[in-house]
């Protein structure tokens, strides 16, 4: 028999009898259940909905899917919330700087995530810095100066030009310049810690239409200067007109100017006056000359003058016990005076003479009791002095012996006591100094 034609029948008949049931039918009067059929989800959750932080926030809300676990990204971390069944979750956290990115997706219980959701943290308009405030600018300066939140960043645009910098303790922020064009913009914007900006300042470059004030010297030019010192408007120039000859030079930050000139004769006028950046020129001062030794001495109403190693620029004595020359009136050989002051906590010394003592040499003056004044002070010191006009011979002696090598010694009697010192080298420079300087 033909066993493949027999297959073949057998085969056919069975399609015919009973029809071909699928893999999964079970055997005819199974009582086993058919499998249950497994759906699994792929579907993710829609990005969440986040409210935009402030610099000022302290929490972040986010809307979602109900269920869902919230994934928040901030600072290089991810947190997680879980979002209830109103659909929010609420993410609580430390004011952050602005500019900041924090990200949010989320994740379903199939481990399905969402879309991300990216916020950036903005500027609270309700906790800006204070709007800077900027000085006035005009054509001629050379300094920009801005005052804001002390410590703070401060952003300053000069022009097309841009700088960064903190204020100082004060609140200060100064930045140099050179001049500027009339009209040019500045602005000015303080950032806080947290990147939360001002309000911008702007202010535009203004002419100068302010002539500087007169130069100030600091002393006087005498015979032996070769500068002219002083104050005036920064960053002008400073011009010294002597005869037919013009000096200059400029004004530094701090005010201050210093004119290189020839050595001048006594009582060569000088004109000194100022320019500023703008050509606003000053009014001038009017110098003369002077002595090679004016610069020694303090002038005092009256008019007194003393040399400075006699008095302090308050005009009170250095020394307890002092003698030295003084100028009454204008400093001349006729309005020079000898003056003697002791200064004590033990009484008075009711003084009656004067002695001079150098060496072996000495000179000896008798003073005038009604010449002599007392003073007692509050708290118990007395003072007695007195001034007299020196006579040919004691100037003389004076001018022979007074030197920086000599040991003075000043001897003063009185009916209650003796005082006795040496005269410093300061007190022998003023004798010496007010000698020459009224041509002894």
């Amino acid at each position: 028999m033909n066993h493949s034609s027999y297959l073949k029948l057998f085969l056919a008949g069975s399609l015919i009898v009973s029809p071909l049931l699928p893999l999964q039918a079970q055997a005819e009067g199974s009582t086993e259940e058919p499998p249950v059929v497994e759906t699994v989800d792929v579907t993710a959750p829609l990005a969440p909905v986040v409210s935009t932080p402030l610099h000022t926030s302290k929490s972040l809300v986010i809307e979602g899917e109900a269920g869902t676990t919230a994934l928040i990204g901030i600072n290089s971390k991810v947190y997680t919330r879980v979002v209830t069944e109103a659909g929010t979750a609420q993410f609580n956290m430390s004011p952050q700087s602005v500019g900041k990115r924090i990200s949010v997706s989320l994740r379903d219980a199939a481990g399905n995530v969402s879309e991300t959701t990216e916020v950036v943290v903005a500027v609270d308009p309700a906790a800006r810095p204070a709007t800077p405030k900027i000085g006035t600018v005009n054509n001629s300066a050379r300094q920009i100066v801005v005052t804001g939140t002390p410590g703070a960043k401060v952003t300053l645009q000069v022009g097309a030009a841009s700088y960064t910098a903190r204020y100082d303790a004060k609140g200060v922020y100064r930045r140099a310049t050179v001049a500027l064009p009339i009209g040019t913009v500045i602005r000015a914007t303080t950032v806080d810690a947290k990147g939360a900006t001002s309000v911008t300042r702007s202010t535009k470059v203004i002419k100068d239409g302010v002539a500087p004030a007169r130069p100030r010297v600091a002393q006087s030019v005498t015979t032996t200067s070769t500068s002219i010192t002083g104050t005036a408007e920064a960053y002008a120039t400073v011009y010294a007109q002597i005869g037919t000859k013009l000096y200059k030079a400029p004004v530094m930050s701090t005010g201050k100017f210093a004119i290189k000139i020839p050595k001048q004769k006594r009582g060569q006028a000088i004109s000194l006056y100022a320019i500023d950046g703008a050509g606003n020129k000053g009014g001038t001062l009017k110098l003369g000359v002077q002595h090679a030794l004016y610069n020694k001495f303090y002038r005092f109403p009256g008019p007194v003058t003393v040399h400075r190693e006699v008095l302090d620029s308050y005009g009170e004595f250095r020394y307890a016990e002092t003698f030295a020359p003084v100028f009454y009136g204008s400093p001349s050989k006729a309005s020079m005076q000898f003056f003697l002051n002791i200064e004590s906590e033990d009484g008075f010394l009711e003084m009656d003479t004067l002695r001079l003592k150098v060496g072996s040499k000495s000179y000896k003056v008798n003073l005038d009791q009604d010449d002599i004044e007392y003073i007692e002070y509050e708290d118990g010191t007395v003072a007695e002095y007195v001034e007299f006009k020196p006579d040919a011979k004691l100037v003389q002696f004076v001018k022979a012996n007074v030197r920086p090598e000599n040991r003075i010694v000043v001897t003063v009697e009185g009916s209650e006591d003796v005082i006795e010192w040496p005269l410093y080298a300061a007190e022998k420079r003023a004798f010496m100094e007010s000698l020459s300087f009224v041509g002894y």
